[in-house]
C-alpha cells in the first residue's frame, strides 16, 4: 500500500475521486469529462466545492453554483438502488462505513461486503471515508472490519494525528497509487510535512500499544448499554444507535440541539447530527467516572 498525505480530511476526499476518475479513464477507458461515481444521501464529505456538489443537505450547497457534476446519489443502505446506478461510465463507490453527520447511521448488516463484491463485478474502486469512523473509533481499528472486507480506497484524517495538527491521508495500493499520480502531478504545499507525520505516527503507537479500538469496544458497549436504560424511560427518544464511541440518540420531535444546549448548561458539550439526534463520541480514552459523568448529564436532561 502507499499513502498520499494531505492537510485534512476533505483533501483526501477529493485525492481519492481524482483517483477513481483518473482509473475509469485510464483503465476502463470511459472518455474523459464522463466518468461518474455513486455516492449516498445524507452523505457528509467535507466542504469543499466539488464534495458539496454531491451532497443532498442543502444548505451544504445553495448559492455555490455552478456545481461539479459526475456524481448519483443512492438511498443509504440500499444494494439493489446502488446496483440500477451502475452504467459503463461509473468508475467508483464513496461511502461512509457508518454515517456521522447524516445522522448517525448504521448501514444493514452485509451492506459493506455486498458493495465490495458490487464494485469487483463492475470493476469498479469501492472507497471509504473512515475521517470520522476510522482509528478504534467504531471499537474496530478500521470500521470496515466489522463486515471483514478491504476496501480499495481508504480515506482517514482527525483522529490520525492525534488532534494535534493538521493531517490526512488516502490510501491505497501501490499499483493504483502509481498508475493515477506521477512526481507532480498531485501535491500539497504542507501535505505530509515532517511534524504532522510525526503526530500521525506517535498517534498510531498510541492507538495499538494502549489497545484503544478494543477500549472503544468496551466502553463504549457500557455506555451505550446505559444509555438504552435511559432511552427505556424517556418521553423524548425515539432510538439509540451505534457502534464503540459512535452513539447517536434520535429524538421524537426531531429536536436534538434544544437538549444539546440543555446538556451544555450542565457542563457536558455534545453536537446534534441532521437536527434529530444527538451525538455522543468521547475520547477513546476515557474512564468509568468520564462515562458516568456523561450518564448522569443525559439522565437529567432526557428523563428528569
Amino acid at each position: 500500500n502507499k499513502a498520499l498525505c494531505k492537510n485534512g480530511g476533505v483533501e483526501s476526499v477529493e485525492t481519492a475521486i481524482k483517483l477513481a476518475r483518473f482509473y475509469g479513464f485510464k483503465e476502463k477507458g470511459i472518455p474523459d469529462g464522463k466518468q461518474e461515481i455513486i455516492v449516498y444521501d445524507n452523505n457528509f464529505h467535507g466542504r469543499m466545492i466539488t464534495i458539496v456538489s454531491f451532497s443532498t443537505t442543502q444548505k451544504y450547497k445553495e448559492g455555490f453554483g455552478p456545481l461539479t457534476p459526475g456524481f448519483k446519489s443512492a438511498p443509504y443502505g440500499n444494494l439493489e438502488a446502488t446496483e440500477k446506478l451502475i452504467n459503463e461510465n461509473t468508475c467508483g463507490i464513496l461511502v461512509e462505513p457508518m454515517q456521522g453527520e447524516g445522522g448517525m447511521n448504521i448501514p444493514p448488516k452485509e451492506f459493506l461486503k455486498g458493495l465490495r463484491e458490487l464494485a469487483d463485478k463492475h470493476n469498479i474502486l469501492l472507497m471509504f471515508d473512515e475521517i470520522q469512523v476510522g482509528m478504534g473509533r467504531t471499537g474496530k481499528t478500521f470500521c470496515f472490519e466489522h463486515e471483514n472486507i478491504i476496501p480499495d480506497v481508504l480515506i482517514l484524517g482527525k483522529a490520525i494525528s492525534g488532534g494535534l495538527v493538521p493531517l490526512s491521508v488516502m490510501v491505497t495500493n501501490s499499483s493504483l497509487m502509481d498508475m493515477a499520480f506521477k512526481p507532480g502531478s498531485d501535491g500539497s504545499t504542507f501535505g505530509g510535512y515532517p511534524m504532522a507525520c510525526a503526530a500521525g505516527l506517535a498517534a498510531i503507537d498510541v492507538m495499538k500499544n494502549e489497545k484503544l479500538p478494543e477500549k472503544s469496544y468496551a466502553t463504549g458497549k457500557m455506555l451505550k448499554d446505559k444509555i438504552l436504560d435511559i432511552a427505556s424511560r424517556s418521553p423524548h427518544v425515539k432510538e439509540v444507535r451505534g457502534m464503540g464511541l459512535f452513539i447517536g440518540i434520535e429524538m421524537k420531535e426531531g429536536d436534538a440541539m434544544k437538549f444539546c444546549h440543555k446538556l451544555l448548561d450542565l457542563d457536558m458539550l455534545a453536537n446534534d447530527s441532521h437536527g434529530h439526534t444527538i451525538r455522543i463520541s468521547p475520547p477513546l480514552i476515557i474512564n468509568d467516572d468520564e462515562v458516568d459523568y456523561i450518564v448522569e448529564r443525559l439522565e437529567k436532561v432526557l428523563v428528569d
